[in-house]
């Protein structure tokens, strides 16, 4: 099984050139035949929190975002896990959906750890597939109590979609070595194989810094994507 962690180039309120920059990582990445492709938290917008941004951005599950996320996962064949923003009756959710080689979406995921204006998922889910149960975690769920004790020994493969920045100055290869230990320790009694994926943001005053982990399911680093950087990450597992 072959997985493909792409650290999208985003330029948050721009989804038309996020998806064309998509669309060009996507076959870049095809080049390395993947099983499975994981890309950011709001892969599209990048990750956006005012209320004027819920207006123009978010959408319903059957929208146009989801519906071209879809395609690529039929286009190029893969299992795809996509960040969106989701407009929901009650509000708005920071989503994730992960679809089959088939583009139907068989996992959707609402972030566990999260602040208003955004309302909160409650629940951990996996699903069974080809290569695995996988499930889905967001971000900050992946320290949240509750997720994580949801998600021990539920799933095989663990995708995590980030948006995380450093305030002040981001990159930051300094706090990122001490905080990507806190990630293999966090990874560690999930008892499945994670694989963490991040925004390189443009164009902002603390944008996400890129980069992409693989970790076993024992907490040993895999493999990595440079800090700071929008490199692909493809790894190779048994299943």
């Amino acid at each position: 099984m072959r997985a493909c962690l792409i650290p999208l180039r985003t330029f948050p309120r721009r989804p038309d050139e996020n998806f064309a920059e998509l669309e060009r990582r996507l076959e870049e990445a095809a080049r390395f035949a993947p099983d499975l492709v994981c890309l950011p938290e709001c892969t599209l917008t990048g990750y956006l929190y005012e209320e004027k941004d819920f207006e123009r951005f978010a959408e319903p599950l059957d929208g146009p975002t989801a519906l071209r996320l879809a395609d690529l996962a039929r286009r190029f064949g893969v299992f795809l896990c996509a960040g969106l923003l989701e407009r929901a009756p009650e509000g708005v959710y920071d989503s994730a959906l992960l679809f089959d080689r088939r583009g139907d979406v068989i996992l959707h995921h609402r972030k566990i750890e999260e602040k208003p204006p955004f309302l909160r998922g409650r629940l951990f889910r996996s699903a069974p597939t080809e290569l695995g149960r996988l499930g889905v975690l967001i971000c900050g769920d992946l320290f949240n109590e509750s997720a994580a004790r949801q998600a021990v020994g539920q799933a095989d493969i663990l995708l995590v979609p980030l948006a995380r920045s450093f305030a002040g100055r981001s990159p930051d290869s300094d706090r990122w070595a001490e905080e990507r230990q806190a990630y293999l320790e966090a990874a560690r009694p999930l008892r499945a194989t994670v694989y963490l994926v991040n925004a390189l943001e443009v164009g902002v005053e603390e944008p996400a810094f890129g980069g992409a982990l693989a970790v076993g399911a024992d907490g040993r680093l895999l493999a990595e994507s440079p800090h700071g950087s929008d490199q692909l990450l493809c790894v190779e597992a048994a299943l």
